[in-house]
């Protein structure tokens, strides 16, 4: 009797409270995998958003530099509209307030400036699923959804008076997506010299 009672007691299976226990920790653990993945291919989106944000801004930065050193525009003119700093001669600044579309740019060669009003909106082209670019399964997006503002301010001196050589330059992009609209900022230094 002793012997069938060993035989008896070896042969426990698993209670239904550690089956239960086993699957609580199983089901958190893929969960915790499967947000990990969301995450990662949200953060890829975003990314790619970023990387967009972050040329036009560049290119819009460059467009100004480029201006100045071709000398298809006077320093002065280095200004927001708004800007009502008088000059000798007077000269008007080019640079559009607020928040514009992105769009290709006009005649001048030169980001957010009034001329670009007539272009179209800019698309990028990002590889397809073969990761090329150049290819027929390129993907070519319109950015609709994206904006650009270029700020102009003069730089002080340690008297409190305005540098006539150097502005600070910031020009800003902001996305939307899924309704949050995110912004990129890049800032320099312009002056006067090349």
């Amino acid at each position: 009797m002793e012997r069938s009672n060993r035989i008896r007691n070896s042969e426990k299976g698993t209670t239904l409270l550690e089956v239960m226990v086993a699957s609580v920790l199983l089901t958190t653990g893929l969960i915790a995998a499967c947000l990990t993945v969301g995450a990662g291919i949200l953060s890829m989106h975003i990314s790619k958003q970023q990387l967009t944000a972050k040329q036009k801004a560049r290119e819009a930065l460059e467009s100004v530099f480029m201006a100045r050193n071709t000398q298809n525009i006077v320093f002065n003119q280095i200004r927001n509209v708004s800007d009502t700093t008088t000059f000798t001669p007077p000269v008007a600044g080019i640079f559009i307030d607020g928040w514009q579309a992105i769009r290709a740019v006009g005649a001048d060669g030169i980001a957010n400036t009034a001329d670009d009003a007539t272009e179209p909106i800019e698309t990028v082209t990002l590889p397809g699923s073969d990761d090329l670019v150049g290819t027929a399964d390129d993907e070519v997006r319109l950015l609709t959804n994206f904006e650009r503002r270029i700020t102009l301010t003069s730089v002080l001196l340690a008297n409190g008076n305005p540098d006539p050589d150097v502005r600070q330059i910031i020009v800003e992009v902001r996305y939307e997506l899924h309704g949050i609209w995110r912004t990129l900022r890049v800032a320099s230094l312009v002056s006067r010299f090349t």
